[in-house]
């Protein structure tokens, strides 16, 4: 073989090459967003349900304090202010109790790609 068609074969596998690593590339990426995005509507979901959950349970533990201490309406002031309270804790708090928590989550995820597999 000429020095000339050595070059040409080498320029055809650099660019195979290339053209595998962009594939590759793409399709991690597509595996990671969709990694990102599933547990982004999870939480969604969570979160909605949760907070139906705690709107509900609020209304019918307020219902129940004001039928208990028999003063109407007392009993939407006591939940209210617990709810006041807990949002004070969590706002005084949040760099511990949202921040580092959805940090250390997003990160944890993009670490915990797999690993390459070599071909041997």
């Amino acid at each position: 073989m000429q020095l000339n068609e050595k070059l040409e074969a080498l320029a055809d596998s650099l660019k195979e090459y290339a053209d595998t690593n962009y594939e590759l590339i793409k399709l991690e990426v597509i595996d990671h967003s969709s990694t990102i995005i599933s547990g982004i509507i999870t939480t969604f979901i969570i979160t909605v349900i949760l907070v139906l959950f705690a709107f509900f349970g609020g209304m019918y533990l307020a219902y129940y304090l004001s039928d208990v201490l028999d003063i109407n309406f007392i009993g939407f002031a006591i939940v209210a202010g617990f709810y006041l309270i807990l949002a004070i804790v969590i706002y005084a708090n949040k760099k511990r109790f949202i921040e580092k928590p959805v940090c250390d989550s997003f990160v944890g995820k993009r670490m915990s790609a797999k690993p390459q597999q070599t071909a041997k």
